[in-house]
């Protein structure tokens, strides 16, 4: 076997040519393995004794018993404290300074205890041990760390404590896990990117004010009152098929893209009776307290006001979901702001919304608006809307686009709107899906009797 006093021997069929390569290369090689794996690879030959406690990355995966995979954990933890790192000797003292990491990713779920004797117990010792893990990854200096939990439609794993400090992350991943602590992060000074996906976050208040890039998607603020969000630096937001209160957006002067979608009925922010002002029923659960954050003491603006520097937005939602038609009580004008993607909410309560934005849009160059329906609080042929005056964003709006299934009498109310705002008729493209597929065609006017 190959070891560092002689070259490594190849047979004829030309084994062991990565025991050829150089250090760093096969460092970076052991980090695409699984821990447990590339532990293995310290029997390869002497020099490959300690090549995995310089490895840039710890790839965590479940496997065998909890007892056994708790155990092991352990020990690679306690081996990973004392390797040496950029001419730092080994130690055996358990409170040296850790080794560097460039990332650490822990993975693991509920399929991988369903076998276990005394699951729920072993669980809550699992889950303690877990939340160690986490603060010992971020002791190593991490750079990224990837921590996803797959419940498979079960309780995520609870997180205890996510006000974090670090000199080195720049980057966190959270998958599966549950949190009902606030998340601050105003002690990583680095930190640029967080995403959530799939987690519960019972939270008053994420914040941080380095933070530039934000991802929360299918998660469940459980919180009753709103979760404040307080990123000042942030550049893209992506608020995503989420679920239970709207969060409260503060001033986010950075902003440049967010994409902000309600495509599910398990938002509690929708009315019963589909209003813009609080309809005031008692059993509506939707309009109570809808304005109010507990984190200010106001009633204000839930979403667009944070949203409204950004100069590429995308909003989505169901018509009953009525956050963003209220905020628009309250927002600012978009000022900066240069696509725009509407989908669905904006065709309830006579296009309302649609004049809204072409009216504080001042430099507004692409608009695309998506009906996946026709509702039915939609306009209909004997409803039609009261044009509006012409606004400024027609001198900068050169594309139009919409996403429709025909063109019904939706469709030619927005064209009425559009073309009363100045938009030549030429500049409108039209796609309509239909059963045979796609059919994409230029609009070149139009007249009310096709109503």
């Amino acid at each position: 076997m190959a070891d560092k006093e002689a070259p490594p021997r190849f047979t004829a069929s030309g084994g062991d040519r990565i025991s050829a390569l150089p250090d760093g290369v096969r460092e970076l090689v052991l980090s695409f393995l699984p821990a447990h794996e590339a532990i293995r690879t310290a029997v390869v030959a002497r020099s490959w004794r300690d090549l995995w406690t310089r490895s840039p990355a710890l790839r965590i995966i479940r496997w065998g018993s909890i007892e056994k995979f708790n155990q092991f954990v352990e020990r690679l933890l306690r081996l990973h404290f004392s390797a040496p790192v950029s001419g730092r000797h080994p130690s055996s003292d358990p409170s040296a300074a850790p080794a560097l990491l460039d990332s650490c990713h822990f993975e693991f779920g509920t399929p991988d205890f369903v076998d276990e004797e005394n699951m729920i117990e072993k669980m809550a010792i699992y889950e303690k041990q877990t939340n160690y893990w986490f603060k010992c990854a971020v002791r190593c200096q991490v750079r990224v760390l990837q921590y996803c939990f797959s419940c498979n439609g079960g309780d995520p794993l609870e997180l205890l404590d996510l006000n974090l400090v670090s000199g080195h992350l720049t980057k966190l991943e959270l998958a599966g896990v549950s949190t009902g602590s606030n998340i601050n992060l105003s002690g990583c000074p680095v930190l640029r990117d967080l995403k959530t996906e799939d987690c519960y976050l019972d939270v008053w208040e994420i914040r941080s004010p380095y933070l530039q890039h934000l991802r929360i998607a299918n998660c469940r603020f459980i919180l009753l009152n709103r979760t404040l969000i307080r990123l000042p630096n942030l550049i893209s937001l992506e608020l995503t098929e989420c679920s239970g209160r709207a969060p409260f957006l503060d001033s986010m002067p950075s902003l440049a893209a967010a994409i902000v979608t309600f495509d599910s009925h398990n938002w509690d922010d929708s009315c019963s009776l589909s209003s813009i002002d609080v309809c005031g029923s008692d059993d509506c659960e939707g309009c109570d307290y809808y304005y109010y954050d507990p984190n200010t003491g106001h009633r204000d603006c839930l979403l667009l006001n944070g949203l409204s520097e950004a100069t590429k937005l995308e909003l989505s939602a169901y018509p009953e979901t009525v956050v963003f038609r209220r905020d628009l009580k309250f927002a600012h004008t978009f000022g900066k702001l240069k696509t725009l993607v509407l989908a669905d909410w904006f065709v309830a309560d006579d296009l309302s919304a649609l004049i809204w934005f072409l009216h504080h849009s001042p430099i507004l160059e692409k608009l695309t608006l998506h009906i996946s329906k026709v509702h039915e609080n939609a306009i209909t042929a004997e409803q039609s809307c009261k044009l509006p005056e012409p606004s400024v964003a027609s001198s900068h709006l050169k594309i139009v686009e919409i996403k429709c299934h025909q063109v019904d009498a939706i469709v030619i109310e927005i064209l009425k709107i559009l073309t009363a705002h100045g938009v030549p008729a030429e500049q409108i493209n039209i796609k309509c899906s239909t059963g045979s597929g796609c059919v994409n065609f230029k609009c070149t006017g139009f007249s009310t009797k096709l109503r």
